[in-house]
């Protein structure tokens, strides 16, 4: 006799609203962007904020997007919708609504009221959860960023938390697919801008992050160990790294600098090798098939000149 999974029952008895909404509704590249602007403008929100609390309504209109925060003494409220000229392949419409952290809290944060993605598919709305969804983790921890800001709490501080979320996220991904990797990393990186990174570092960073970029496509012709290397790096190595580098002091961050900045070169050195062994793959597949095709073919042009 066969039973339900306890999983399975669980989900099945879940109300539509409460299931985390699907990967393939929110991984178009509008939708990368989408969240990316997001996260921007509450950064700048927070590093244009006094100090003092107050009521703050912020509104940014793009092409393909449309976002509204607005900020009162109870509650942080963020919409963010696709206009009709978005290129989502699926329009939808995403709202956050978090308490002000001196109101009511949950875990260190203002506690969430409400996280919802309502989206039109197949003729039909669906509204489902935004919790615990790794792509909005960057939003959640921008508006937690923004509600410490309206009371005065100092930047470094939240910053550092931001960091931290972000490093604790990026090492739960244990997904095999590299561009989910990426993007968590993209956004680790991210994430430092307020902490008033070394150019040469943040340099150094962004030219790693170009080079796994490039592997991307190809990156199923890897072998295993190779395989496993980038995603220690984006995982692991990197997080370990920065996260050990910004927990210093300002002094001992100048001391430690070139010792960084040798790792991370030494981390991209790693990714140039990998690359030019992709490349040396992709020429050995080619030579392959243009032999395979000059014994397939090349016998029927002799026949024929004959």
């Amino acid at each position: 006799m066969k039973f339900f999974s306890t999983t399975g029952l669980l989900d099945f008895f879940t109300p539509a609203y409460k299931r985390p909404v699907d990967d393939h509704i929110i991984q178009d590249e509008t939708t990368t962007r989408l969240i990316n602007d997001t996260e921007r403008l509450l950064k700048r929100m927070t590093e244009n904020a006094t100090g003092k609390n107050e009521r703050k309504n912020i509104r940014r209109r793009q092409k393909d997007w449309d976002i509204r925060v607005k900020i009162n003494y109870n509650y942080i409220r963020l919409i963010v919708a696709d206009t009709k000229n978005s290129r989502s392949p699926i329009h939808k419409r995403l709202r956050i609504v978090c308490y002000r952290k001196y109101i009511k809290s949950s875990n260190g944060m203002g506690k969430i009221k409400e996280a919802t993605i309502h989206y039109l598919k197949d003729g039909r709305t669906h509204v489902r959860s935004l919790l615990n969804v790794s792509h909005f983790k960057g939003i959640l921890y921008g508006i937690h960023q923004l509600d410490l800001a309206y009371v005065g709490t100092k930047s470094t501080e939240v910053s550092l938390e931001r960091l931290s979320g972000h490093e604790q996220q990026l090492k739960s991904e244990h997904a095999n697919d590299i561009r989910v990797l990426v993007q968590e990393a993209k956004r680790y990186v991210q994430a430092m801008d307020t902490l008033s990174i070394d150019p040469m570092l943040d340099n150094r960073l962004q030219r790693i992050l170009t080079h796994v970029g490039k592997l991307e496509d190809d990156f199923q012709l890897f072998d295993f160990e190779d395989k496993h290397t980038v995603r220690r790096l984006l995982r692991e190595d990197i997080p370990n790294l920065m996260g050990a580098f910004f927990a210093l002091s300002k002094q001992n961050q100048l001391e430690q600098r070139d010792n960084v900045f040798v790792s991370l070169s030494k981390m991209e050195l790693s990714l140039i090798r990998l690359l030019e062994e992709l490349e040396k793959t992709k020429i050995e597949r080619m030579n392959h098939v243009m032999r395979l095709q000059e014994l397939r073919y090349g016998a029927n042009e002799k026949q024929n000149e004959e």
